[in-house]
């Protein structure tokens, strides 16, 4: 883990080096098809011995990295997919169960918040990707109308293909012209071959409804299964391309970074 860091901070170090902090945004899957969160074969299931689950997997190896660039270690947590008590299925919740404050305090925070979600929602579906990414995107909008020099990473783990296609490629390329670079990781055991269109190094030139095509990558998608299958990091594969998607941001808005 100590080399991962190492390495993580010498590719990221024009982010490091730059006028712009980092912040990181979470969003985790409660879909049916994870499985009963009580019984040990779901992927949700949260084991008394303390052995992580997948979604902790994640949150440990990948938002643990992500958290040590974020100045403020404030971060925004949603869920998508479930049914709050007594309400309809919401495919953008905050994770913690306040209306209004989606932010936790750290790693921690989210480990809390998520395992308290996990008590008081009823997992259901689809996979949405659309409203997610659109609040998201509102989020990196309000800093740049605002004149804040920031830069947002949302991380999305999902168990499933999304069923929202071109909604999610609309936001996609909407989110292209904000401060905001999108990490997708799958887990479990699904299929995920049609997720594939996200990630424009492997799928086609993403075009939305209107004809529109996105202004530059954000989105880098992949199942946590082959990652750990390579034998490289989770954390070196699916952050590799960040930097790039960063200093492209800064040049198409004529920001200079600092040395």
């Amino acid at each position: 883990m100590c080399y991962c860091k190492l390495a993580l901070l010498n590719s990221h170090s024009l982010v490091c080096n730059s006028t712009f902090p980092i912040f990181y945004c979470q969003c985790l899957c409660f879909i049916a098809s994870n499985g009963n969160p009580r019984l040990p074969d779901s992927l949700h299931y949260i084991d008394p011995s303390g052995r992580p689950n997948a979604y902790q997997r994640v949150i440990l190896e990948i938002g643990d990295i992500l958290q040590y660039y974020d100045p403020a270690k404030r971060i925004p947590s949603w869920g998508y997919g479930a049914r709050p008590i007594d309400g309809p299925v919401s495919h953008c919740f905050n994770l913690n169960g306040s209306t209004y404050q989606p932010e936790v305090e750290g790693i921690q925070g989210i480990m809390s918040a998520y395992i308290s979600a996990l008590r008081n929602v009823s997992l259901a579906g689809p996979t949405l990707f659309g409203p997610l990414l659109s609040t998201a995107t509102a989020i990196a909008s309000q800093s740049l109308t605002s004149n804040q020099q920031k830069y947002f990473i949302l991380l999305i783990v999902t168990d499933g293909v999304v069923t929202d296609f071109q909604e999610t490629i609309d936001a996609i390329i909407k989110a292209s012209d904000f401060p905001l670079s999108i990490i997708v990781v799958g887990v479990g055991g699904a299929d995920f071959k049609e997720m594939e269109f996200l990630d424009p190094n492997k799928g086609g030139r993403l075009e939305s409804s209107t004809g529109r095509v996105a202004s530059r990558d954000v989105i880098q998608f992949a199942p946590m299964k082959d990652v750990h299958g390579t034998g490289i990091s989770i954390v070196q594969s699916l952050l590799a391309e960040v930097p790039g998607q960063f200093m492209t941001y800064m040049r198409t808005r004529e920001i200079q970074a600092i040395s």
